[in-house]
């Protein structure tokens, strides 16, 4: 059934279990044939992710066990905990945190929107309202088909758009990892181009071709929203101070640092091109001023300069 080399990523088989979990405790028991055929998964990694889930629970992990067993026929049986019978009470970055992990499992094979999971999330939209928008993130054509070349350890021809030159480029790339963050969707890849470990936003991503060479899987930290660019100490940082309006800005954007003094806030910003935060500032419009540094200081204003000068070209 399954093609993969290499161990799969703890965060990959959890992601699965999270699909794979409500479907069985819906039915109470399936056969692993029948779950290996659904998931599109082997038998042997089946097991494996079911062995993880037995050993999940709260502490201290005395009667509040995933209660799930195998028979000797390959009949797969679990009952539902009590903890999982309880209501949850969430904080609203952890009900976002949930509601984005969900979204996600539910592109995996095997996912029905009509299921415990798919309707969990459904009531989970409800309840976080409109703000709910910001970890439900439309995904550019190529993802499904980079999440499933980086869990098989697939090779994959891209025509890839850079900000910083303004140029496309024809790469081969080995994807290790699809995450959304701050809107976007981005892929961790091997490039064969600069023969480094990097990151791509897949919504610049023009044209992808599965090539059907496998190589083996690498384990890939997951990255947290506050620190994907904790590892690229060579951007640029700008100083922005922001209105109270414009604060939507602080949960979208790489920081460095914070700094709210009731008014305002005070940030410093990670940019990846100058294109890149003349965008951000167009979008903020007067929410936002450049405090450093001093070359970028009224870069807005020269933004919207152009911007006026080309449409008056255009209509002239």
């Amino acid at each position: 059934m399954s093609d993969r080399r290499g161990p799969r990523r703890v965060a990959d088989r959890l992601r699965r279990l999270l699909v794979v979990l409500p479907w069985l405790m819906e039915r109470g028991s399936a056969t692993l044939g029948e779950m290996s055929q659904r998931f599109e998964l082997s038998e042997a990694e089946l097991v494996r992710d079911l062995e993880l889930a037995a050993m999940c629970g709260l502490p201290p992990f005395l009667d509040e066990m995933i209660d799930l067993f195998i028979d000797d026929d390959g009949t797969v049986n679990v009952g539902i905990p009590r903890f999982f019978a309880r209501p949850l009470r969430l904080t609203a970055p952890e009900g976002f945190t949930l509601l984005a992990a969900g979204r996600l499992a539910m592109a995996l094979p095997g996912a029905e929107p009509t299921g415990s999971l798919g309707r969990a999330l459904t009531k989970l939209e409800v309840v976080l309202g409109d703000d709910a928008m910001a970890v439900d993130v439309p995904s550019p054509p190529a993802t499904l088909d980079l999440i499933g070349a980086a869990e098989r350890g697939e090779r994959v021809q891209i025509a890839y758009w850079s900000a910083s030159s303004d140029e496309a480029t024809e790469r081969m790339i080995t994807p290790r990892l699809v995450f959304a963050d701050r809107g976007r969707w981005y892929v961790v890849a091997d490039d064969d181009r600069s023969g480094e470990r990097r990151r791509f936003r897949i919504d610049r991503i023009a044209s992808c071709q599965l090539t059907g060479e496998l190589v083996d899987l690498q384990p890939v930290p997951e990255y947290a929203p506050d620190s994907w660019f904790d590892d690229a100490p060579e951007l640029a940082v700008a100083t922005l101070r922001l209105n109270q309006s414009g604060r939507w800005a602080v949960e979208r954007l790489p920081l460095r640092s914070m700094n709210d003094d009731g008014d305002h806030v005070i940030v410093e910003v990670a940019v990846a091109s100058e294109r890149w935060l003349a965008e951000l500032l167009l979008r903020l419009g007067s929410d936002a001023m450049v405090l450093a540094p001093g070359h970028w200081v009224d870069l807005a204003a020269r933004t919207a300069q152009a911007l006026l000068a080309e449409c008056y070209a255009v209509t002239s």
